[in-house]
């Protein structure tokens, strides 16, 4: 037996346990960094286990209520053994939950498909049968992580840039305690260099890497003690690690070191037991697919795999 229920981010209420390992994004931290920390959380909690089976957080920007405000993804949740009319109560309280705040518009953002195929397809099946349209389908890339070494999936080209980087004497690894006013400026230094805005306010992701240092992770490659390229990788789930916000320094392009950087976050992944290194999407500002950085992705022996933005006029 399933029961839904609603709860504004400011009540006294205590904060629904979900059953199992969940995305970091559907977190209460982080929903209550996006925004003004303002949503109603909707979740349908197990009376038999007394912990939620699935959650959605609603914010409301202008006329659109949206999941998420500000995060790569949030929409709907859901532990793969949920019974299909739980779901579809769930999806009923969200839309009913829209109209009650006056509101013509549902947006949802969904995670890539490879974090949890059958619920994703599960749910894509179900709000196209309520009449969502999607709005936007882009590639995501990603890297299963097993015991093989990455260095036989990638593209000879790709193989002879990382031999150049290593016979240069880069190190690559783990940044444990980065100065983080460091951190933000180079990464912001490389995005204006590409005439590319920030994704984040540069004072929040400085927050983020004070406050959560083993969700928000550091890969720098060094050239000595000059910075070559770093990423902000950030731990989705125990078995997913995203790569966030990569950058890089102008003057190492000859020598790409992303894909050194990539290595490192690979090896990272198999010491950890994480299981899927997410590359994310190739997109510009606009969100228009870059086919440079399509092209690199591939070359590293990426997979591919949908990653969908749902509407539909309540």
């Amino acid at each position: 037996m399933y029961q839904i229920q609603r709860q504004l981010s400011d009540g006294r209420e205590g904060w629904p346990v979900f059953s199992e390992p969940g995305f970091f994004f559907n977190e209460e931290f982080q929903l209550k960094q996006q925004d003004s920390g303002t949503f109603l959380l909707l979740t349908a909690l197990n009376l038999a286990t007394n912990k939620v089976d699935a959650r959605c957080a609603l914010f409301i920007d202008k006329d659109l209520a949206i999941s998420p405000k500000m995060a790569p993804f949030g929409s709907v949740e859901f532990v793969e053994a949920l019974p299909e009319p739980t779901l579809v109560a769930l999806l009923d309280a969200l839309e009913q939950a829209v109209v009650q705040l006056g509101l013509p518009r549902l947006r949802l953002t969904n995670y890539p498909r490879c974090y949890a195929p059958q619920q994703a397809d599960r749910l894509a099946r179900e709000l196209h049968r309520r009449g969502y349209g999607q709005v936007s389908q882009l590639i995501n890339f990603h890297l299963p992580v097993t015991v093989q070494p990455l260095l036989p999936r990638l593209h000879p080209s790709e193989r002879r840039r990382l031999a150049k980087c290593q016979r240069a004497g880069f190190r690559v690894g783990l940044w444990a305690t980065p100065p983080v006013e460091t951190v933000v400026a180079f990464i912001r230094q490389s995005r204006e260099h590409q005439h590319y805005p920030l994704s984040l306010p540069p004072n929040r992701l400085a927050e983020l890497l004070h406050t959560h240092p083993d969700t928000y992770l550091t890969m720098a490659v060094f050239d000595g003690p000059t910075l070559a390229a770093l990423t902000v990788a950030v731990r989705v789930r125990p078995d997913i690690l995203y790569n966030f916000l990569p950058a890089d320094n102008p003057i190492y392009r000859p020598f790409s070191p992303a894909v050194l950087l990539t290595h490192g976050l690979y090896a990272h992944c198999q010491q950890a037991g994480i299981a899927l290194l997410d590359l994310g999407v190739s997109v510009d500002d606009h969100r228009q697919p870059k086919p440079g950085l399509l092209r690199f992705k591939r070359n590293l022996g990426a997979e591919e795999s949908v990653k969908t933005v749902w509407e539909k006029q309540v």
